[in-house]
């Protein structure tokens, strides 16, 4: 499941942050010091959420989960290959790249791969971006 920071529970410890592979936790310049996750950066692992003292770290239903309904890896079809997890964008559509092992290189399923698949994700920053300009 996707992951935010409820910002009324946090205490800013760092716990989630030091807990969190990818690194997706960062601290805000409030006073209080409060963390946010970075959804594009986030894998969804949920390590975060186990170690939060004050249980400030919640579901968030706005955003699509990593490796989760939806996402096109979750298929048979696609079952050698893994994501960056935002990591390692593509510079032409901005979809997280892929690869099929550890020895290749990372490449966009889209534009390198020619696949017609692409991250939930990308979809719901379509949707964002296409909100903010209408």
């Amino acid at each position: 499941m996707a992951l935010r920071v409820n910002s009324d529970d946090c205490i800013g410890c760092g716990a989630c942050e030091f807990a969190c592979p990818p690194g997706a936790l960062t601290k805000t310049a409030t006073f209080l010091g409060i963390f946010v996750i970075d959804p594009y950066t986030c894998d969804d692992c949920q390590r975060c959420q186990q170690v939060c003292p004050v249980d400030a770290i919640v579901v968030d239903t706005d955003w699509p989960e990593c490796h989760g309904r939806g996402c096109p890896l979750r298929s048979s079809r696609l079952s050698g290959y893994e994501c960056a997890v935002w990591a390692h964008r593509c510079p032409s559509c901005g979809d997280t790249l892929w690869r099929r092992s550890e020895d290749e290189n990372w490449a966009c399923p889209t534009c390198d791969l020619g696949m017609r698949v692409m991250c939930p994700k990308i979809h719901h920053l379509e949707r964002a971006e296409s909100l903010t300009t209408n």
